[in-house]
């Protein structure tokens, strides 16, 4: 006489589907983005807090170098002072007679849109949790909507003589033979 396993009244059921796969990462990539018709949610702003079409005129301090260069202690301090005053009441200055090549200021202003031009891809020096050094972009990870539209790259220096090429050190041991001339 057979046996029967399951009773009359029992419904089979086939198992449930699989979960779908996590979705993919957002990533902030500028050279991307800008050419994109419709960008991400989570990077469109509330209207209230968008900046206005026709901003007010933005006063820069500037704060004037020469006489620090001097090593004067009085224009050391007033310079002091004045870089106090201009980052509590604006954030912010502009260096002026720093005694900076322009040359040098406009190769590292080609550099720079060198870098940020590149795709994420080709950004050799993705940030790592917990690294303090490298590029980031947008902090996707730490946000999940309102995204800053930013990128940053970001190593160390040191003004020591022992430490007089840490820059050009980094960008080529770290980024490339491509990238030592920036640094």
């Amino acid at each position: 006489m057979p046996i029967d396993c399951f009773p009359s009244n029992m419904t089979i059921m086939p198992p449930p589907p699989p979960p779908p796969p996590p979705p993919e990462p957002l990533v902030f990539d500028a050279s991307i983005l800008q050419h994109q018709p419709n960008l991400p949610s989570q990077f469109i702003w509330p209207d209230h807090e968008k900046p206005c079409l026709e901003p007010p005129e933005l006063a820069i301090p500037p704060i004037d170098f020469g006489s620090f260069l001097t090593g004067d202690p009085l224009a050391v301090s007033k310079l002091a002072q004045q870089v106090n005053e201009a980052c509590k009441k604006h954030g912010f200055f502009v260096i002026v007679n720093h005694g900076v090549d322009s040359k040098l200021i406009a190769k590292a202003h080609d550099g720079m849109n060198m870098f940020f031009g590149k795709q994420l891809s080709e950004k050799p020096v993705q940030r790592k949790i917990g690294e303090q050094y490298g590029y980031a972009s947008s902090f996707t990870g730490r946000f999940s909507s309102k995204l800053p539209w930013k990128e940053t790259l970001s190593f160390r220096y040191c003004a020591d003589n022992q430490s007089s090429n840490i820059v050009q050190e980094y960008f080529l041991n770290v980024m490339g033979e491509e990238f030592k001339q920036f640094g």
